[in-house]
């Protein structure tokens, strides 16, 4: 989960993952693409990744996964709340994106991206989202 310190809904999405039985790598680092990589890379998490952002923290996502490529850490996918999308590159997305939006309908975005409402219950929704992807 990279770090949003904006995101009030936050704890309650950790939290809900956490329920699922899946463990979460709660990033409390500043939103520095340096900082959020030697986060990543020094946790002991069990492969595949599945790596939380919103909004701006949504930026830093091709770093993210250059620097998770380089590791050998194996992404399940990316979950993307609200999200301001960043740029697509020869490094990222190497896994699929779903973004989960609380303005928006189900359906697929422009970057053929699923979209998933998240229908009142932000939380439940990147949950039930994160489950999908870690079960494939």
């Amino acid at each position: 989960m990279l770090p949003d310190a904006s995101w009030v809904d936050r704890d309650d999405v950790v939290m809900a993952i956490m329920r699922t039985g899946l463990g979460v790598l709660n990033i409390a680092t500043p939103l520095e693409s340096k900082a959020v990589c030697a986060a990543i890379i020094s946790a002991q998490v069990d492969p595949p990744l599945i790596v939380v952002a919103r909004g701006d923290a949504c930026h830093v996502l091709p770093a993210v996964a250059l620097s998770l490529r380089t590791q050998h850490r194996d992404t399940a996918g990316y979950v993307l709340v609200d999200p301001d999308a960043p740029p697509s590159t020869d490094t990222w997305p190497e896994a699929p994106v779903t973004v989960v939006s609380t303005t928006q309908e189900d359906g697929k975005s422009l970057r053929g991206w699923s979209i998933v409402s998240a229908a009142g219950d932000v939380a439940g929704s990147v949950a039930r989202v994160v489950t999908q992807v870690a079960h494939g």
